[in-house]
């Protein structure tokens, strides 16, 4: 479901990760409310198929007389994409931003579903975030915030690269199909809370750039990385 409801009219579509809810993103979406956003969270249950969930999210979509943008965090910056291969539904969306979402397949899931028990808690998105998309393209504009501060279960399971965020190596999140890619030294969780993270989220929503208001970076005193 979308929240809040369709009534509500938003500018922005909000997607949680996996094992995470709508809630997760209330902290960017009181960021980009204050930017003058309507926001709405979409959220989902974990018992969904990933087919079914986008579905759902395309049928959102061709509900509004408007079109919008969709942020997803990690397994929801998938289900965003994946949303844009209908023809019909892209034309509506104005852009994707993906957050450390591992389009190129995550090793963290498959060390994950190698156990039962790590299986079972991934439940029916395992297999879906475990392998690349199966797709070079989707007919909408996709870019990508990666984080690089690696700490997280991933260290855990030896599954990562010398630069991650603790749960997504950067090279997993390296699709083809992005027009832009940086990198910023937060963790996967701390893409959901890390100011500049908002930051970049704005300029994109308003210039069609990652990097589009170059003082937004400057005031952050961290310069974003370019992949």
């Amino acid at each position: 479901m979308l929240e809040p409801t369709l009534a509500h009219r938003p500018t922005v579509v909000l997607i949680p990760g996996l094992l995470r809810t709508a809630s997760s993103l209330s902290l960017l979406a009181e960021r980009l409310t204050l930017c003058g956003y309507r926001v709405a969270r979409f959220d989902y249950s974990r018992t969904e198929r990933p087919g079914e969930v986008e579905q759902r999210l395309q049928r959102a979509i061709l509900d509004l007389d408007a079109g919008v943008h969709l942020i997803g965090h990690s397994y929801g910056g998938l289900i965003a994409v994946g949303t844009c291969q209908s023809p019909e539904v892209a034309r509506r969306i104005k852009g994707v931003l993906c957050l450390g979402t591992p389009l190129r397949g995550s090793k963290t899931a498959q060390r994950l579903r190698a156990h039962r028990a790590g299986k079972a808690l991934l439940g029916v998105a395992g297999g879906y975030v475990s392998i690349p998309l199966p797709y070079p393209r989707v007919p909408a504009e996709v870019v990508m915030i990666a984080g690089e501060r690696g700490r997280g279960p991933g260290l855990l399971l030896g599954s990562l690269g010398t630069r991650n965020d603790g749960t997504v190596d950067v090279a997993e999140t390296a699709w083809p199909g992005l027009k832009e890619h940086i990198r910023l030294p937060v963790t996967h969780s701390g893409l959901l809370r890390d100011k500049r993270v908002a930051s970049h989220a704005v300029a994109y929503l308003r210039t069609g750039s990652l990097l589009g208001l170059a003082t937004i970076a400057d005031e952050q005193n961290e310069q974003p990385r370019a992949a």
